[in-house]
């Protein structure tokens, strides 16, 4: 695995926190401390915490357009989302940053959600990481 895709995984990780679409609209995600664990082979679990605020669910918990334009407002300078797809509690989307192109789908359970993430950065061959979410609480 080269150097970039630790950052790349965190940008996406983080991408998935804050563009996340579930089921219902009110219930996207919660504002909270949120767990990530990333799995992929040959490594350990990559795990790191993110505090959702109140003014980021606010703007993903809108509809699919808003929660795509926060998105990529968050993503900008670093990757770029190329598609964005929400039905019922599945969210699917591209990026591209840099010469890593991104994949990513999810499946949302109230405060946790599972998803695949397929990373490809030039010629090198795909990776494919396991992405385990959920909220811990409040945020310290």
């Amino acid at each position: 695995m080269s150097k970039t895709t630790p950052t790349v995984l965190l940008i996406v990780s983080g991408a998935l926190a804050l563009a996340s679409a579930p089921l219902s609209a009110g219930e996207r995600i919660r504002p909270g401390q949120w767990e990530f664990t990333i799995t992929h082979p040959g490594s350990e679990p990559n795990v790191f915490k993110h505090c959702v605020t109140a003014d980021e669910a606010t703007s993903v918990n809108g509809d699919t357009k808003t929660a795509r334009a926060y998105a990529e407002k968050k993503a900008a300078g670093r990757c770029a989302i190329t598609a964005y797809d929400v039905y019922g509690d599945s969210v699917s989307y591209a990026m591209k940053c840099g010469e890593v192109a991104i994949r990513m789908t999810a499946v949302y359970h109230g405060d946790t959600s599972e998803g695949e993430q397929t990373s490809k950065k030039g010629s090198e061959p795909e990776v494919v990481s396991h992405v385990k979410a959920r909220r811990l609480g409040d945020c310290p």
